[in-house]
């Protein structure tokens, strides 16, 4: 592993994005400026007003980056609007870069990239998260109390719903659209086979299931809530139903954040003591290398073409790994 360059975001890391041209990162601190980093450079590029109180996960839309926070805001090229009443903690562009969306407590509002409000819904309870499809640009998943529901845009009811009477705080999906994930309040994880509509309920963490990620090629689910990644095999009829999954350990506490590479396939693993795991795969084992970083590790995220690693600490520093 190698440091290419690193720099201060001011605050606890919420997320880290890459545009998807792969040249720039949008990094989102808790509080302060939303800033864009070269990756040339490893350094601010550009710098974005925060959102009062508190930001809220940031992503990007048409090349440009949108924002969102406490104050109950949405930034994008330099426009501002509040579409209701209440924080928003997270923005999402879909699949194809057309749409974007806010959940705002039990709506979810869709814009069109002039920023018009397309579409709202209004969900059955707050969103605690929501997920565009990776392979359906108008469809989207929400979780909250009594599981999750899938839409589509320009519909009032879900076509589809996940329901086993407890509450989802994530949501994720295989980049296939296959599965879909949910980490529950209680701990657990469901997994839904959409084509199937089978769900699958697992059992047995030791603690709520904080982050979870699937790899690229859809066949694998890291999922965290304990210094434990287990890594769950998502391949054939069944996926995970009656595997052995396999558990990742090494770290030191809690593991708050895992990404699996698009160039590589590795997972990366990081908590909150600054234990980075770096995981390779093969043949149904696994290798891992650890590193012990300076701060506790808030966010990860691979590049898309370069096995180069991003990783924000909960002190707000940034980092750029290189793994060749």
């Amino acid at each position: 592993m190698k440091n290419l360059g690193e720099f201060e975001a001011g605050d606890n890391i919420l997320s880290l994005k890459w545009s998807r041209d792969a040249a720039k990162l949008l990094v989102t601190p808790s509080t302060g400026d939303i800033l864009v980093a070269g990756l040339e450079e490893c350094s601010v590029k550009e710098r974005f007003s925060g959102h009062g109180m508190g930001n809220g996960s940031s992503d990007w839309f048409q090349g440009e980056p949108v924002t969102c926070g406490f104050d109950g805001k949405v930034r994008r090229a330099g426009k501002e609007w509040a579409p209701g009443r209440g924080m928003i903690d997270r923005v999402k562009s879909n699949c194809d870069d057309s749409l974007f969306a806010v959940a705002q407590n039990r709506r979810l509002h869709v814009f069109n990239g002039a920023n018009e409000p397309l579409y709202m819904i209004d969900l059955p309870a707050s969103a605690a998260d929501f997920g565009w499809s990776p392979t359906q640009a108008g469809e989207i998943a929400t979780a909250g109390a009594g599981g999750a529901c899938l839409w589509r845009v320009g519909e009032d009811n879900p076509f589809a719903r996940f329901d086993w009477g407890g509450a989802c705080l994530g949501v994720e999906w295989s980049a296939d659209g296959r599965w879909l994930a949910t980490a529950d309040q209680t701990p657990s994880v469901h997994v839904y086979d959409i084509p199937r509509d089978h769900p699958l309920h697992i059992q047995g963490f030791e603690g709520k299931v904080r982050t979870m990620a699937f790899s690229p090629d859809s066949k694998r689910l890291a999922t965290a809530g304990s210094p434990v990644v287990t890594v769950w095999p998502c391949k054939g009829k069944k996926g995970p139903e009656g595997a052995t999954p396999i558990q990742v350990d090494g770290s030191e506490s809690e593991v708050l954040a895992v990404a699996f590479s698009p160039k590589t396939g590795q997972l990366a693993t990081g908590d909150g003591k600054g234990t980075l795991l770096v995981v390779s795969f093969e043949s149904g084992q696994f290798r891992r290398k650890r590193t012990r970083l300076t701060s506790g590790i808030a966010s990860l995220a691979w590049h898309p073409l370069l096995p180069l690693l991003a990783i924000g600490h909960d002190n707000g520093n940034v980092m750029f790994l290189s793994m060749e």
